[in-house]
Order: C-alpha cells, then sequence, then structure tokens
C-alpha cells in the first residue's frame, strides 16, 4: 500500500486527541516500526526517536510541529498531503490552551487587564527560536516538550496572578521574567533553551499498570515528592522514566535527570552541590552560587515560576536529595532510591515488589519470544520462578533466550535449578545480577564503622540456614549478638531492600538474595565460623522447643536441652504461638544439619521434643518426616534406643494417614528393640500405639490385648498422666465394640486425671473423644457439653485440629437433635478447618455434608 492510498483525513481532528489517533493510523497503515521511522528520519536530516515517537503517539496532547513533520515524511507521505496536515495543526495548536500543565480551558488573568487569558500562550514555529525552529540548536534540545516561558508575565515587578489553592485571583511572588539572560540572549532577545534531559524511556514495561498510576496521581500535587524504592532490579528507575515521558508535557520549564549513584560500582554518591550546578548551568544561569543553600534557593526560585520535573536517580540518602528539591505549583520531583528514605519528607512513596508469576511470564515472553513460551510452558514457568520476579532477572534471561533462539527452555531451566550456577546465567554483557546486589551489600562490607560492618556480616550469615523466615532472636543466636543489636542490623538491612520484612517481627530473603548472600559467606567467612553459627542456631531452636514443651507438657520426660538460653516464652498460649510460627523452621533446619552431618543428637532429640506439638496439629507429613531424620542422626550416632523412638514417630506418623500395614511391624520392631533394653516406660508407650493401630484396623480385641498391658506398665511405674491417656484410648476401643457404658466409665476416669490440668490440650482431646461416644450412646445434649467445652480450650490456643474436630462432634450432636441448619454450620467450619490436617474426619465431614463439602469448606460461616 502506498502513502496514497492511506486514506487518512486529518481534517476531521476536532481536538488534539483525534489528531494523534490519525497520526497513529498513518503509522500502523505505513507498516514501519518506531525504529525504522527514526532511522527514516535520521536519513532525512531530521531527529524523531523511537522513544520519542512512542511517547508522541501514546498521549491525547497535540505534538510538536516539527515532529509531525519528521513522521510524515518518513511515513512517505506526499508534500500535498502533508501540507493538509501542517494545516489542521495550527488550527488545533491556535485553539488549545498553551500552558502544558493546564487542563483543557484553563484560564488566567492577563497581566493588566483583568481579562481571562489562555495560560502560557505557545507560538507558532519560529525560525529566530531556538526552542521551536526544528533545524537550530542541538538534537537534545530539539527534542524539548515545552515553552521555556513563564506562566505569565508579572502584572508589577515581583507579582502575578495565577490559578492555584488561594482561587482565580490568588496573588503570590515570583521573579519578572527569567532571572539570568546571557548577554547574547539579552542582545539577541531570545531565552536559555528549555532544558529535556530525561534518558530515553524503557522501552518494556510489564505488569507495573497499578504502580504507573499510582504514579501519575502522585505526580500531579503540586510540589510533588514521590519516593520509588526497591531492591536492586526491581525497576524502580524503568518505572520513573516511563512514568517521567508520559508526564513531562506538563511541564512548562522542562525537564532535569541526575544520577546520584547512591550505589554505583566504585562511584562515590554525588555530590548536592554539582548536581546544583550542572541543573543551573542547564538552565542558562551564567554563573552558580558557591554555597548549596544559595544554588538550592535559586533552582527553586526559576521552577515556582515555570514548572519542572526533576527526575532524581538513585539516591543515596535523604540528606543528598533535601538540597535538590523543587517546589511551586505544576512542580514536581521523582526520586528513585534502594533505600527506603524514611527522614524524608515526601508526599508519596511506592515500594516495587517483584513482579507476580503471570506479569513475569508475560516478561519473558516479550523479551524472548511468546511462542518459544509457548511451546515451553512448564519449562517458561520454572525459569521464571527461578527469576523470583525481578525484572533486571527477566531481562538477563530473555537476552539469553533471545540470542540462542534454537535452544530449547528446558535446558536453560535445568541449568538454573542448580544454585550454584544460577547467578552466573544471571548475567549477560553489563547486565548482571549479582553486581546490583553487590551495589547494595558494599555499603555495609566496605563501611569503616564497626556497626556497618557487623551488619553485613549478619547478612551473610542470616542466608545460612534453610529457613522460611527469621527472627532477631534468631539472629542473634547466629550472629551471637545481643538481640537489640540484630534488630537494628535487620531493620537495617530492611531500609536497603537486602531483606524484605514479613511482619510480627519476621524477616525472609528473596530467594536470589539468598544465593548473592550465601556466596558472599562462602567467600568471607571461615568454614570453622559458618559451622559454628549454624550450631549456635540449632542449638537455640531446640532450648526454646524444649521450653515450650515443658510450658505445655510438664508431664513429659523430654531430652536435656543445651546450656545456651532459648528466646523467653511466658506461658503456654505464648508456647503454642512459637510452635506454629517455627515448625517448619524447625524441620528445614534439621534436614540441613542432617544432610551436612552436624547437631545430629540436637537433630535426634528435637525431633523428640516438637513431634507431640505435631501430632496434635496434624502436621502429618512434617511428623514424618522429623521421624526419618530422627532415625538417621540416631543411627550415625549408634544409638538404639533412639532409633526406636525415633521409627516410633514415623509409625504414628503413618496411622495418621490411615497405612495401618507399613505403621504396626515398625511399632513391633520398636517394641522389641525396647523389651531387649529393658525400658519399661518406652514398651508401655509402644504398647499404647500399637493398641490404637490395631483398633483403627478393626482389631478390637488385640487392641484391647496391647492397651490393657500399656495400662499395667503405667500404673507399675506411677505414671499417673500417662495412665490417663491409655484410658482414653481404652474408652474409644469400648466404644466401637458398643460397650457404651464401659466406654463412658473409662472416659471419666481418663477426664479425672485430665482435670487436674497438666496437659490442657490433651484434656480438650479427652472431652471431645467422651462427646463423641455419648453422641454414638444417644446422649446429644451431654454430647453438646462436652464438646463445647473442648472447643472452648482449642480456641484458647487456637489449636485449628482440635478446633475442627470439637466442630464436627457439635454438629453431629445438632444433626441428631434435628438442628440441621446448625449442624451444617459446625460441620462446614470444621471442614475449613481440618481440610489437609486430619483425612479421615475431612471425608466424615464431606459425607456428612453431600456434594456441596468442597465448596463449603471454602467459606467457613
Amino acid at each position: 500500500m502506498t502513502a496514497s492510498d492511506f486514506g487518512v483525513d486529518p481534517t476531521t481532528a476536532s481536538c488534539p486527541a483525534q489528531y494523534v489517533a490519525l497520526l497513529r493510523r498513518v503509522r500502523d497503515q505505513s507498516g514501519l516500526a518506531y525504529r525504522a521511522i527514526a532511522r527514516r528520519a535520521q536519513r532525512n536530516g531530521q531527529v524523531l526517536p523511537a522513544s520519542t515517537l512512542a511517547t508522541m503517539l501514546g498521549r491525547p496532547t497535540l505534538p510538536r510541529r516539527d515532529l509531525v513533520v519528521a513522521l510524515l515524511r518518513a511515513c512517505d507521505v506526499p508534500d500535498e498531503r502533508a501540507s493538509a496536515w501542517l494545516t489542521t495543526w495550527a488550527r488545533l495548536a491556535a485553539a488549545r490552551p498553551a500552558g502544558r500543565g493546564a487542563a483543557p480551558g484553563e484560564r488566567t488573568i492577563a497581566p493588566g487587564t483583568g481579562a481571562p487569558t489562555p495560560r502560557s500562550a505557545t507560538p507558532p514555529p519560529d525560525p529566530g527560536n531556538p526552542v521551536t525552529d526544528p533545524h537550530h540548536g542541538s538534537p537534545v534540545l530539539r527534542l524539548v516538550p515545552g515553552t521555556g516561558v513563564p506562566r505569565s508575565e508579572p502584572a508589577r515587578p515581583g507579582r502575578s496572578r495565577v490559578t492555584g489553592a488561594g482561587g482565580p485571583d490568588a496573588e503570590r511572588a515570583v521573579p519578572r521574567a527569567q532571572p539570568w539572560p546571557s548577554p547574547d540572549q539579552a542582545a539577541g532577545g531570545t531565552r536559555p533553551p528549555v532544558p529535556f534531559q530525561l534518558p530515553p524511556a524503557p522501552p518494556l514495561i510489564v505488569g507495573r499498570g497499578e504502580e504507573t498510576g499510582q504514579l501519575h496521581a502522585a505526580t500531579a500535587q503540586d510540589g510533588a515528592v514521590c519516593v520509588v524504592d526497591g531492591a536492586g532490579g526491581v525497576g524502580k528507575s524503568a518505572l520513573a522514566l516511563h512514568v517521567a515521558h508520559q508526564i513531562a508535557a506538563r511541564y512548562d520549564g522542562g525537564c532535569l535527570y541526575a544520577d546520584l549513584h547512591g550505589a554505583s560500582a566504585g562511584i562515590a554518591p554525588a555530590e548536592p552541590a554539582d548536581v546544583l550546578a550542572r541543573f543551573l548551568r542547564a538552565l542558562g544561569a551564567p554563573t552558580v552560587p558557591s554555597s548549596v543553600e544559595e544554588a538550592s534557593a535559586l533552582l527553586r526560585t526559576w521552577a515556582a515560576d515555570r514548572g519542572m520535573l526533576v527526575v532524581l536517580d538513585d539516591a543515596a540518602s535523604a540528606a543528598q536529595i533535601r538540597p535538590l528539591l523543587i517546589s511551586g505549583p505544576g512542580c514536581a520531583t521523582v526520586v528513585t532510591s534502594r533505600w527506603t528514605l524514611a527522614d524524608l519528607d515526601a508526599t508519596a512513596r511506592i515500594r516495587l515488589a517483584p513482579l507476580p508469576d503471570d506479569a513475569a511470564l508475560a516478561l519473558l515472553g516479550r523479551l524472548g519470544g511468546a511462542a518459544r513460551v509457548a511451546a515451553e510452558p512448564d519449562a517458561a514457568a520454572q525459569v521464571v520462578r527461578h527469576c523470583a520476579g525481578l525484572p533486571l532477572a527477566l531481562r538477563i534471561i530473555g537476552a539469553r533466550v533471545a540470542a540462542r533462539p534454537d535452544a530449547p527452555l528446558g535446558g536453560l531451566a535445568e541449568r538454573m535449578d542448580d544454585e550454584g550456577r544460577r547467578l552466573d546465567l544471571l548475567e549477560v554483557g553489563d547486565l548482571s545480577m549479582r553486581a546490583s546486589l553487590h551495589l547494595g551489600y558494599q555499603a555495609f562490607a566496605d563501611a569503616p564503622q564497626d556497626e556497618r560492618r557487623r551488619i553485613g556480616r549478619l547478612f551473610r550469615l542470616a542466608a545460612l540456614p534453610d529457613w522460611a523466615d527469621a527472627t532477631a532472636y534468631g539472629c542473634a543466636a547466629l550472629a551471637d549478638l545481643p538481640v537489640p543489636v540484630a534488630e537494628r542490623a535487620l531493620e537495617a538491612l530492611v531500609d536497603a531492600h537486602l531483606i524484605e520484612s514479613a511482619g510480627d517481627g519476621r524477616y525472609r530473603f528473596h530467594d536470589i538474595v539468598r544465593l548473592y548472600a550465601r556466596e558472599r559467606a562462602q567467600h568471607t567467612d571461615d568454614p570453622a565460623d559458618r559451622e559454628a553459627a549454624l550450631s549456635r542456631l540449632t542449638g537455640w531452636l531446640f532450648a526454646t522447643t524444649a521450653t515450650a514443651a515443658r510450658l505445655l507438657y510438664p508431664q513429659e520426660k523430654l531430652p536435656s536441652a543445651p546450656s545456651g538460653p532459648g528466646q523467653p516464652l511466658a506461658d503456654t498460649a505464648d508456647a503454642w504461638a512459637w510452635f506454629e510460627r517455627e515448625h517448619t523452621n524447625l524441620l528445614m533446619i534439621a534436614r540441613q544439619q542432617v544432610s551436612a552431618g552436624q547437631t545430629l543428637t540436637e537433630v535426634r532429640d528435637l525431633a523428640l521434643v516438637v513431634v507431640k506439638f505435631i501430632d496434635y496439629s496434624g502436621y502429618t507429613a512434617e511428623q514424618q518426616q522429623f521421624g526419618h531424620l530422627a532415625v538417621e542422626a540416631a543411627q550415625r550416632l549408634g544409638d538404639r534406643s533412639g532409633t526406636a523412638m525415633a521409627l516410633n514417630i514415623v509409625a504414628v506418623a503413618l496411622l495418621r494417614q490411615g497405612r495401618h500395614d507399613e505403621a504396626i511391624p515398625l511399632l513391633a520392631r520398636n517394641l522389641a528393640v525396647q523389651r531387649e533394653l529393658g525400658d519399661r516406660a518406652r514398651e508401655a508407650a509402644c504398647l499404647n500405639n500399637l493398641g490404637n493401630a490395631l483398633r483403627d484396623k478393626g482389631d478390637l480385641d488385640g487392641a484391647l490385648r496391647q492397651l490393657r498391658a500399656a495400662l499395667a506398665i503405667r500404673r507399675e511405674l506411677g505414671d499417673r498422666h500417662k495412665e490417663g491417656s491409655v484410658l482414653d484410648n481404652l474408652a474409644l476401643v469400648h466404644q466401637r465394640r458398643g460397650e457404651f457404658q464401659q466406654a463412658v466409665d473409662h472416659h471419666q476416669a481418663g477426664l479425672a486425671i485430665a482435670a487436674e490440668g497438666t496437659d490442657p490440650l490433651w484434656e480438650a482431646q479427652a472431652l471431645v473423644n467422651f462427646a463423641e461416644t455419648l453422641q454414638l450412646a444417644g446422649g446429644h445434649e451431654a454430647a453438646v457439653g462436652r464438646a463445647t467445652e473442648s472447643l472452648e480450650i482449642c480456641r484458647r490456643y487456637r489449636h485449628q485440629r482440635g478446633i475442627g474436630l470439637a466442630l464436627r462432634v457439635l454438629g453431629d450432636a445438632y444433626a441428631s437433635l434435628g438442628r440441621a441448619a446448625e449442624a451444617r454450620r459446625h460441620w462446614r467450619e470444621a471442614l475449613a478447618r481440618l481440610d489437609g490436617l486430619d483425612r479421615e474426619a475431612c471425608a466424615k465431614l464431606r459425607a456428612a455434608l453431600g456434594g456441596d463439602g468442597a465448596t463449603d469448606a471454602l467459606h467457613p460461616s
């Protein structure tokens, strides 16, 4: 298709937005990419960069005449047709409000007349004006999206009437005119060129729609100071420049930009005095004041009368920023930093987080080829996951993918699985995740102050454990620091975006940052120091876990804890909360230590201490994993008794999963070892578990024999607490046999022991078991009473599995009493609580709820 066939009529445009839409149609129908148009314009002796073209066609304001001419000529639009475009441009230019920050129809008071006139009227192109003449001055200045003309000429010296917060006639003091015409300009009647220092906008930005909207809105406020902060590689500068190019037309005074080198390799942070001097020279100042205060005031003076945008990229501190801030109507400053700059008075703060998976996948497709991502979706998702939502990492990987069009994504995903190679893969050309992260880390590692070096050391050591998140207490043990010192260090790392605050006094690493920190630890810290740090942490975890267990189960005989202090815990509720917060960390660190062959005694004993909580809570998968770790640790230590006890943990976990045929042989093996070793207490524990296994399998006679044997040993040893547990288990066997009176008698005897208050969570379990028996025996009202008692205890401890079991029995009892609505309400909440914690109970609940059980579980009443 030739230009004469485009069929686009510019004379139909009645506003700038329609005019731009028609220009877009010309560009689209030409079939030329932005870069191709930019190259053609250059060959024609005109300047139209691709980024400027994209900005020009992406906003509804009237483009500059020279840019329109360059576009039309590059698209081969004949001169006779181009004249129609320029005629329409002149018509729209004459009709528009001239101030680029002005809304349509906005007016100001003409000086000396009181009559409304358009703000900052922009003259048509003038060959004598270096701003509007497309063939005058440097290419950079020809791209300026502003006029440099003051917003209004003064009504009298030092005063101007402008619209603003004070109303249409409010007066404010402003300079009469531009304060520093050079001698040549004064003689020739021209003004200094309007600066437009913004680097090119990023060619591609994905998944930042919400943040873009926030920054657009924030910069619209007069005198706005908008801080965009986030980790290295998260895309702060890209967002700031993306938005700055979109809003540049608001600012008559132009756009200033400075890279402040807050985190630049081998470059000291920029001095405010140097930045001010560059800004003032760009504005045409013949001289620059020697003091920072005077130079800062002069910059604000010039900006306030014209309206400017200042982008301060990669700030090191609030002190560096303050002298560079401008104020006044139509002015805005956008700051980016790896630091939170909490001591800077900002009108808006936008913290950039890593991209969500869908946006990250879309970005990889745009960078490396959508077809390749669609052809290997699993591999692409794996690659994106390893990039952890960091745009810089995705850009690097996208460049690798684009450079190897025939290489499958699966191979790249497999290489990225190797943590030892991942940071190496995240480098291409001058883009490097390792280098980006090092810029933030070196502020601590290379600092002369002892405190900052301690922060750098904590950053390295905190990455060593395989924990999901960390606390100040845990990091203090790890780094052998006082807790307040560790807490201050962690907060400093959060301010530097090297770690993230997870709330409730917890901190976590971004995956790629953790890899970098571990790499630094291996490079900086001796192996013995790293091993000692992990040993201190393991000992501290064991000490705190033992403290929690003794608060919750004072009658249990637990292994001796290390001599070192653990985290202080106030009461049983505090102890239960500790287990809920830390059980995943305990498992991950235990696995890491067994794999390394370190602290095996602590791992073995830790499993024995934590297992009762895990069993109560219904975390059966963790229970089984802890058991296997304890077996391996005990076997390496040559501990037969410890091995047998660890096998008991595995067996109970299998029972909770309904895998009786796998559990019973393990229990029999454990029983044989304990009898051989002569450990009567552990023999009774094994008989108790074996009786429960036979009961659940359906061998009720065998279950009675084993449980009665266990009861006899525990009475012989005078272990009253354990006696109560066996009595409750015997009651459940009699219940299954239909011997309800015997079941009730055993329940009551067991509860009499439980009521002594040694283990409230076991009392809650005994109460709900008793309620279940009463319900089956027809005592529905009594069942409601016992189940309600159990529910109260479990809610006090936030014991999810206990709450769910009590609610299930309450639902059964209400159903038997004919109160169907209450029954279903309790069943629904019970299913929501027990999903993933008790397979057998969930199966019964789904059967009771019928077809809507799965849906109801997601929306408990």
